[in-house]
Formats: C-alpha cells, sequence, structure tokens
C-alpha cells in the first residue's frame, strides 16, 4: 500500500511535521542486492515562487510532455547553473521571520526523470532513496504521490514497490522548494544552496533481505579482548574472517582477541553479514567494517584506550588539565 499522506491545514513546506510518506530511518549499508543509479541529466523548471510554478497534478502526470523544460544535472545545486543567486548568511535569517511559514517569494523547482526498471525487479521490493535534498521535496512516481520531506542533510526513502512498473517506462517527478519550515532550524553560518544535491538511487529489496542493522562493538584494555554482537532486522549469519568467526549468527554475543581502534590507528575488521531470504528465494550480503573501542567519563575525564582528554572546567572556567584514568577502554 502507498503511503500517501493526509490532509493538512497548511502547505506541507510550510508544516511542523519533518515529512509524510517516508520510511522510517534505518543504517546507510553496502548491500549485493541490485540497484540503479538515477543520477544524470533531469528535465527541469525553476520559478521564483510557489504560486509561478506550474500545477502540481500537471508536473506530476507522467504523459506530461515536458520536452520544453531546461535540462540540469543530478547532483547539483541550481543556483550554480545559473537559477536564482548562491546567499550566505551568519547570524540574520535570509528571509523574513514568521514561523514556520517560509516567505512567499520561495523559488520552487520541478525535476522529472524518466527510467526503465528491469523486468527481474519483478517480486522484488523497490526503495527509492534521496541522499540530499534542500530544503524541501515532494516526489510522485508514475503519476502517483509518494510524500515529502525536510531535513536537507538527511536521506530520506520511499518504497515504491507498488508504484514502479517492471519491464516498463517509469517516470519520476520532483518538486523542490528553497524554503520550508526546516529552514528556521537549518539557518547556521553556511552558503544557502538548493536543489537535489545528493544521490538519487533505485535499490531492490529481496524478501528475507536486511532491512537494518546495529553493531555493538566493545573492547576490554586489560585483557585485550573485544566483544561484537549485531542486531538485525532479521536472522542473520556473520563472517569475519580475520576474528575467526565463520557463518555464525549475528545476534549472539561473540568475544576474542582483537586490536582496538583509535583515531591515530583506526584498525577496522571487514566481514560480510547474510540473510537466507524466504521461500527459496536469495537473501542478501551486506558488507561490514568494525572497530573496537570503549569512551568512558571519568571524574569529568573523557578516557580512551588508556589515555586521558579533558575539557576545561565549567564550573570555574579554569584552563583545560590532564588526568590519569585507572580505568579507560579503547
Amino acid at each position: 500500500m502507498i503511503n500517501s499522506p493526509g490532509p493538512r491545514s497548511r502547505p506541507y513546506y510550510a508544516d511542523f511535521a519533518p515529512g509524510a510518506g517516508r520510511r522510517e530511518p534505518r543504517a546507510a549499508f553496502a548491500s549485493a542486492a541490485p540497484s540503479i543509479s538515477l543520477n544524470g541529466d533531469w528535465r527541469f523548471h525553476w520559478a521564483p515562487s510557489v504560486a509561478a510554478a506550474p500545477l502540481a497534478a500537471v508536473v506530476a502526470d507522467p504523459g506530461f510532455d515536458d520536452s520544453g523544460w531546461d535540462e540540469l544535472p543530478v547532483p547539483a545545486h541550481w543556483q550554480l547553473h545559473g537559477y536564482g543567486s548562491p546567499a550566505y548568511t551568519n547570524v540574520r535569517y535570509p528571509f523574513p521571520l514568521d514561523p514556520p511559514a517560509p516567505p512567499d517569494e520561495n523559488p520552487t523547482a520541478d525535476y522529472r526523470r524518466a527510467f526503465d526498471l528491469p523486468a527481474e525487479w519483478a517480486g522484488l521490493g523497490v526503495v527509492l532513496r534521496f541522499d540530499g535534498v534542500d530544503s524541501c521535496v515532494k516526489v510522485w512516481l508514475n503519476g502517483h504521490e509518494l510524500g515529502y520531506s525536510t531535513g536537507s542533510r538527511l536521506p530520506v526513502e520511499f518504497d515504491v514497490t507498488e508504484a514502479v512498473i517492471p519491464g516498463a517506462r517509469n517516470v519520476l517527478a520532483v518538486r523542490v522548494h528553497q524554503w520550508s519550515a526546516g529552514s528556521y532550524l537549518e539557518d547556521q553560518d553556511m552558503w544557502w544552496l538548493s536543489g537535489i544535491f545528493r544521490d538519487v538511487t533505485l535499490l531492490a529489496r529481496p524478501h528475507g533481505g536486511l532491512d537494518d542493522f546495529f553493531v555493538h562493538a566493545d573492547f576490554d584494555h586489560e585483557t585485550g579482548r573485544g566483544t561484537l554482537r549485531i542486531d538485525t532486522s532479521v536472522s542473520a549469519r556473520l563472517t569475519i574472517a580475520e576474528l575467526g568467526l565463520i557463518d555464525v549468527p549475528a545476534g549472539e554475543t561473540h568475544e576474542m582477541a582483537v586490536e582496538p581502534w583509535s583515531a591515530e590507528l583506526p584498525r577496522r575488521y571487514h566481514g560480510v553479514l547474510a540473510t537466507a531470504g524466504e521461500a527459496g528465494a536469495p537473501g542478501e550480503r551486506v558488507s561490514v567494517a568494525i572497530g573496537f573501542r570503549r569512551v568512558t567519563i571519568e571524574a569529568g575525564a573523557w578516557c580512551s584506550a588508556g589515555s586521558t582528554a579533558t575539557s576545561g572546567t565549567p564550573t570555574t572556567g579554569g584552563p583545560s588539565r590532564r588526568r590519569p584514568c585507572a580505568k579507560t577502554c579503547c
């Protein structure tokens, strides 16, 4: 079922909600499952305000003729291609304050991209991922509204399994607003640059695939041994040959001698998480890179690997000091 956002009292780009129709956030990882990059030249239309932009229903229509539009590379910032102007601010907002509403003069760009999805993707789950869009993005696929998102520096994913057509031409439409309610939180000493500025990717999700995982790695500096457990969204097996872990249950705690990770010597162990799949379908293989470290705060000191690092004394405002830590780990 496609998760379409419900009705709201204000425009989505001026809403307190950070988004709608999106998948839950998850870890980013390299998978052996198929993927398709949608980077490249997209059809592009820029307007100085929302009112001057084409009707959203027209932009989202797969049959709309966009041949008269310009082209813009993705990823890119549109100001660096002659649309609008870059803006730098320090302590002042770049627009009149009326939270959560952005200004009426809110540059709005529409992007369209047609792509062919391999017939071999039939029966797989499909996820559309944007790694970065500034500042608010709304998305349609084959005329189906998927949802919207703010948070310019955060990836966002939409489940497009029911909207995409394997073995056929698909049309993706994206509307991007330069300003949104999120702009009030993002304001800082920076350049304001807009658009789809990071990768756009279609991800195949095999049945029984690994949707998310969390690594718990610890190190005891007194014994030189580490412990490792990986929480996974489905049952998975772990192989890290260098640690002697061969096809072991990822969710169990494993203890072994390890070299610790540090900023000076960033030691990592590379391995693979693998799932069994479902109903005879192949599972998924995911690459992992794991470092072992423990950080503690003791008597106001930040301790790691037996060394000592301290900040200033906040109660007296005195200078930074270094003190030994009796029990430190990395």
